[in-house]
Order: structure tokens, then sequence, then C-alpha cells
């Protein structure tokens, strides 16, 4: 019973196509195979113009701009177009191109459409595809030589059934060169033969892209690194919050510029760590054996680009260990900073508890003076009350009698004032005497 349509995850069948979306080419010697990889950089859609460009010189309907390959017979040359988002290939199938390396295949393609890849082409090679069957060549070989500029040629018998030779250098017409000899391969083995020999070239490309990259930050690593270690000397024997300050400043603006270079330089290093991987498993996939005189592929690569490739991890390896350093020397100076901080802040607390006590001890004094002014001028309105009474004739000696109530007076008028203190105490939810303990931070 067929499921219905309806049940299927969106992405279903899509994903399922994605087995069987990059077939590999059919190639029978003798046959020549041009291969161009397209960098682009941010510039992305820059790819499909290129592929349509390309089809509107022959009337042909180009794909979809999300298409991600694409597959054409232009009658002079097949094409198999596929876009790896950061670059994009192109492999051209020409008919009747065999033999040798006699003739430059890219005088096959439109001139214009070629003159719109100045700048982009990562990659560039020709492979010659050559029927030799049962007859295996030797290193020594003078026409084996006679294909390549280069003074070292390496070579493998691969896939139980063919040769691959080439000296991995760009040749004077701009092409690179792979020799492929058909010595006993079955059906199809050619073509996924030559989509692993162009791969290895073409992720070999990708991958070197990082090398530059690399070679440029090392020397700011090693100042950024230098200028750490000064940091980390000043800062031990700093001993003044003003040089506390500077340092910090120093050490963000200089955390600030390793964070951006890691930053703008961290895709490349992961993308070329990336493609070497592909590049071993596509060598792997070769299963090369040797042939005398010569070394295989994967013995030419791992004597050249692994060094690079180790180059490139050091350097990001170094970039991270860096960032992790300046980020425990910030974290300690920060916190020589918060200390620094913290005491100065206790002074001031300190301070403040000294005024506060100076202020209640300033204040019990104006309280005794108020206490004695109020009874003062008390006493003072009861002595003119008493006198104005002997006035009238009471037998009164207003001097005895103020004298004898003055202590009645004073202990009237402080016991107000403690009352009228503990009624604003009430009011106000807390004692005004400030602890001293809870002040002082340097008290227990």
């Amino acid at each position: 019973m067929n499921a219905p349509r309806t049940l299927n995850h969106p992405l279903r069948l899509s994903l399922a196509g994605e087995m069987h979306a990059r077939p590999f080419l059919r190639i029978e010697p003798p046959e020549r195979v041009l291969h161009l990889a397209l960098f682009a950089g941010d510039a992305l859609d820059q790819h499909h113009a290129w592929l349509v460009a390309l089809c509107e010189c022959f009337g042909v309907s180009a794909p979809a701009p999300q298409a991600s390959h694409f597959f054409h017979d232009f009658g002079p040359w097949r094409l198999k177009w596929e876009n790896h988002s950061e670059f994009s290939t192109y492999t051209f199938a020409l008919k009747g191109e065999g033999g040798g390396f006699e003739h430059d295949p890219l005088r096959r393609l439109p001139q214009a459409w070629l003159a719109r890849l100045a700048g982009h082409v990562i990659s560039a090679a020709q492979l010659a595809f050559v029927s030799a069957p049962g007859e295996a060549l030797a290193a020594h070989d003078p026409w084996v030589r006679a294909q390549f500029a280069g003074p070292l040629i390496a070579g493998a018998r691969v896939m139980a059934g063919g040769e691959v030779w080439s000296d991995f250098l760009v040749q004077p017409d701009g092409v690179g060169r792979f020799l492929l000899r058909d010595v006993g391969l079955r059906e199809f083995q050619a073509g996924r033969l030559s989509q692993r020999v162009l791969e290895i070239d073409t992720y070999r490309m990708m991958a070197l892209l990082a090398l530059p990259l690399a070679r440029e930050c090392q020397p700011v690593i090693r100042a950024a690194e230098a200028a750490l270690a000064a940091i980390s000397r000043e800062l031990a024997a700093a001993d003044a919050p003003a040089a506390e300050r500077s340092l910090l400043e120093r050490l963000t603006r200089l955390s600030a510029r390793i964070e951006a270079m890691a930053e703008a330089n961290n895709y490349r290093f992961s993308a070329a760590a990336a493609y070497f991987s592909i590049i071993r498993a596509r060598v792997q996939e070769l299963r090369e054996e040797r042939i005398e005189g010569v070394p295989t592929f994967g013995e030419f690569l791992e004597r050249r680009l692994v060094p690079a490739m180790e180059f490139c991890e050091s350097v990001r390896r170094r970039q991270h260990e860096l960032i992790e350093r300046l980020s425990r020397t910030d974290s300690l100076l920060r916190t020589r900073v918060t200390m620094t901080q913290e005491r100065y802040n206790s002074a001031i607390l300190a301070s403040l508890n000294k005024r506060a006590e100076l202020q209640l001890r300033l204040q019990h004094a104006v309280e005794g003076f108020s206490i004695v002014a109020l009874s003062y001028y008390l006493l003072g309105v009861l002595g003119y009350g008493l006198k104005a009474l002997a006035k009238l004739g009471l037998p009164l000696e207003a001097e005895l009698v103020t004298g004898l109530a003055m202590p009645a007076v004073v202990g009237a008028v402080w016991f107000g004032v403690r009352r009228a203190q503990q009624a604003l105490r009430r009011r106000g939810g807390h004692d005004e005497r400030p602890a001293p303990a809870a002040l002082d931070p340097a008290r227990p």
C-alpha cells in the first residue's frame, strides 16, 4: 500500500533526494575533463549569476537560484555544476579530447564568460583520461615526464584498475594537470575516480586559504603575548589604584583587538580543518598502491599539506589560549581593582562613622544647652510673674521662689525634651544613634 503524501514530513523527499543529488559523470577514454572552482567570498549570489551567464551563451534555461547542482549536455561538452555555498565548481567533460594535454581546454569555452571569472578562480585543473588496458607505466617513463613541467611527479595505482599521475603545479597555461590511465577500471569507476581526484585538488586549495591568514595572525599573537606578559609583571608590582586602572584599560583594549581578530578568522580556520578532513577521506577512497620511484598522492599531500594545516591549527590554538589567558588576567585585575575599591569604601564608611559620632556628641551638647536655655527662659517668665504678683500685694519673695523652683523647672524641661526625643524616634522607626559596628566594616 502506498503511503499518502500528506503523511510525509515536509523535508522527507528533499532529504531523501540528497543521497542521489550529485551523480558521478560517466567518462569513457579518451576524454578530457576540465574542472574550475570559483570562490566569491561573501557574495554567494554570484555563483548562480555565473551559471546563468554561461547558460545564456547557449540559450539554455538555468536552474532556480536555490539549486545546488545542475547537469546539462551542451553539445561540445557536458557540464556538471555544484554549489558548495562558499565556492562553486564547473566540471566540463570534453568529447574527442584525449591522449594527453596537447590542446588548451579553455579555448572551447565562451571567452566572454571566462573573462567574467577574473579574480575568482581558486582552482583550475584538467584531467586527461586515456585507455591502456593491462599496461602499467613506470616512474621514469619519458611519456609521463613529458606531460608535466614539475620536477617531482606523484603517482599511484588506484581503485585496483587505474593509475593517476600529477605534479600538483599550475602549468604555464594556468591549469593544473592530472593524468588518469584506465588499466582495468570497471563501469562508472572512471567517473568516481575523476571526481575524487578533482575534489582533492579543489579542497586542497580551499584549505590553504587559511595559510596566509595564519601567517598574518602569528606576529599579532606574538605581540599580544608579549604585551600580556608585560601587563602581568606590572600587575604584580602595582600598589596604587591609578596604576591598576591604567593596567585594566590596557588589558581591555588588548582583549578587544584579539577578540576581533579571532571573530574575523575563526570561520576560515574551521573551514580549513573541515576541508583537510575531506581531503584525507578522498585520498583513503583512492585505495592507492605504490609505484616504485614516485610518492603516492597521500604521501605527497602528507608531506606538504599537513605542515601547513598543522601551522594553521597551531595559530588557532594559540589564539584561543591567548583569549583564555587574557580572560584570566582580566578577572585577576578586576578582582584587584574591586578589592582596592572596597578598601576605599571601607575608609569612607569609617570616616562617615566618625563624623556621625561627632554629630551625635554635638547633638548631645546642643541638647544640654537647649535644656539650660529653656530652663533659663522659663525661670525668667516665672520671675516676671512672681514680681507682678508681689506688686499686687501678695507676700512673695520673687527671687526666693524662683530659686526654689529652679530644680523643678530644669527637671521638667529635661523630662520634656527626653519624651520629645523618644516620640520622634518611635515615629522614625529607628534609633537616631548610629551603630559603630554596622558602619565600620573593620569592626567584628
